[in-house]
């Protein structure tokens, strides 16, 4: 799945992030984290393979699509993202992915270096339940097929990767909280509104 910064204003609720664990390793930056959402797997599974709407996550998205389905549980995704790293280096980016699902709990998915501008990439959504919610543990690697100036550093790359997971993660349990479920109603409870910016840039 993919990752970009969002700017959400709003009475939204952000998802509990914890245990973010980043690094960079000869050209691969790692991320793994762990958050709980507030709305059930299926919901947020729902959400995540809706691979024809991946916009609604990222406003970077310029494009996403299905390009097949290999079998019931594996689909070949495109999608194309232009993006900034801190107002200094601009970037389309071009991903083909194999999203391997195991509903309503794991997602993974590979990279497929051919048509995309990565020469490596995964990621694994696992899912389990926690009472009404959903904990979520979350893993990716990305090695960019591109050149990235020497001033941005890995740091500064691997810090705008976790943020803008982050803020993924928060809208994705926004769009699950009205996700239908069970006895058709949306996963909806009341909540206090606030004219506070939920999500940072």
């Amino acid at each position: 799945m993919l990752v970009c910064s969002l700017l959400v204003t709003g009475p939204l609720w952000a998802a509990e992030v914890s245990n973010v664990s980043l690094g960079h390793d000869e050209g691969v930056y790692h991320l793994r984290l762990d958050a709980r959402l507030d709305a059930p797997p299926v919901a947020v599974f729902a959400v995540i393979t809706d691979y024809d709407r991946i916009h609604r996550l990222h406003r970077r998205v310029r494009e996403s699509r299905v390009i097949r389905r290999i079998d019931a549980r594996t689909t070949e995704v495109f999608t194309e993202l232009k993006g900034c790293v801190a107002a200094i280096f601009c970037k389309t980016l071009r991903r083909i992915e194999r999203v391997t699902e195991h509903p309503p709990y794991e997602l993974s998915a590979v990279v497929l270096p051919e048509g995309s501008d990565l020469k490596s990439g995964r990621v694994r959504w696992r899912l389990s339940a926690d009472g009404d919610g959903t904990l979520l543990h979350y893993e990716s690697e990305m090695e960019p097929d591109f050149w990235v100036p020497a001033m941005m550093g890995d740091t500064l790359v691997a810090r705008s990767l976790r943020n803008t997971t982050t803020d993924m993660i928060a809208r994705v349990e926004v769009l699950a909280r009205k996700v239908v479920v069970g006895g058709g109603e949306p996963w909806v409870t009341e909540r206090p509104s606030t004219d506070t910016p939920v999500f940072e840039p």
